[in-house]
């Protein structure tokens, strides 16, 4: 399975940003992070940016919805994140609101892999991976620090 993403870049401010953390006995749902020659260079968990006005436990449930169809449940708070970041040398920087989140209704979460489409026009590929994935595999969890609150 392929996705089509754009060449994306952080924006040079400082963003709020709320993320969900869906399990499935030991599997996270996650959407895959690429390298602009398209190999997958990590993986997050589903969400964006708090839009003003809007709680950030809102925002898991209307990303949620807007990317999988799916009708979601935030179970409580798991924590926040400062992440400062490079991708392909441009720096990001986000705080990052972290939410146990259940799905009620999964939408195209009831696939172990599928696509899902941004506002932007922009598809990605989504997953659940595995934790051990992330931890024996060293393969990367983004935002750095979200591995050791999971396990």
């Amino acid at each position: 399975m392929t996705d089509i993403s754009t060449h994306w870049r952080p924006a040079p401010q400082i963003r709020t940003k709320a993320l969900a953390l869906v399990q499935r006995d030991d599997k996270l749902l996650v959407c895959a992070i690429r390298s602009d020659d398209g190999s997958i260079k990590g993986w997050r968990p589903l969400g964006g940016t708090v839009e003003f006005g809007e709680r950030a436990a809102d925002t898991v449930v209307r990303e949620l919805a807007e990317e999988l169809g799916a009708t979601a449940r935030v179970d409580q708070p798991r924590g926040a994140l400062e992440n400062i970041y490079t991708h392909h040398g441009e720096t990001g920087h986000e705080v990052v609101l972290l939410f146990d989140v259940t799905l009620i209704e999964a939408g195209l979460a009831s696939a172990d892999e599928f696509i899902l489409a941004e506002d932007d026009g922009s598809r990605h590929l989504a997953a659940w991976v595995p934790l051990t994935r992330f931890t024996k595999k060293h393969t990367p969890l983004f935002p750095d620090g979200l591995l050791p609150i999971l396990t």
